[in-house]
């Protein structure tokens, strides 16, 4: 993950729209892959960063980090809006071979991956968590990676939220390698875990009530 001090129920039942498709879910939400940089979208990235992390996991200069992320074309930037327009979640994927160095200093064990990608952040508005709409973040994110011809992802999941664990509900063989007791110097610990890009085929029926994490390495 990169460093937070550098820039860098009886409800009518909708839809959750991605292009085409259409999923079934409590409201209607629009999951898009974010093309490149755009100053509106770093700002809404920043204000849900504000609001969905918590203050000691949040990066110190959110904005350039966010407008950095959206330059780079190697990442996988996924954006998930609200029925109103509002930016109510987002999923940044970056390349290991990008990242892993960086991520030694909390992490010694990582390694080069070029056929890899991270799961660096993971952030939904809190009152939407109930709704578990990160496995659309997620999927999205699956079928994009593939474009790429990319089927393995790692992450650093956070623990005492239970968003470690629900990996395990959600992608087919996922592995856990390590724990980490204090990444990123946040007092907690966090585990590294592998995975390819198939998703359990229960992961994608309408969302319940699972663990939401905030952040795949801080949440």
């Amino acid at each position: 993950m990169p460093d937070t001090k550098r820039p860098g129920r009886n409800i009518p039942r909708q839809t959750v729209t991605e292009g085409k498709e259409r999923f079934p879910c409590m409201s209607s939400v629009t999951v898009r892959t974010a093309a490149g940089f755009d100053e509106k979208l770093v700002a809404e990235l920043v204000a849900l960063h504000k609001k969905a992390i918590p203050t000691h996991m949040q990066y110190d200069k959110s904005g350039q980090y966010f407008a950095e992320a959206l330059r780079d074309e190697r990442n996988l930037n996924i954006v998930m809006r609200g029925q109103d327009g509002t930016v109510i979640g987002h999923l940044l994927g970056i390349p290991q071979s990008r990242v892993f160095e960086e991520l030694r200093r909390w992490d010694p064990d990582m390694q080069d991956d070029s056929e890899r990608l991270y799961l660096d952040t993971i952030q939904i508005l809190p009152e939407q968590r109930h709704r578990n709409l990160s496995i659309y973040l997620i999927r999205k994110l699956c079928e994009e990676a593939e474009k790429r011809n990319i089927f393995k992802l790692s992450m650093h999941a956070r623990t005492t939220t239970g968003w470690s664990r629900y990996q395990f509900r959600i992608f087919s063989g996922v592995r856990f390698l390590r724990r980490i007791e204090n990444w990123y110097g946040f007092g907690e610990p966090f585990d590294y875990l592998e995975s390819t890009t198939t998703l359990k085929t229960t992961a994608c029926r309408a969302p319940g009530r699972k663990p939401q994490g905030k952040r795949i390495t801080s949440g």
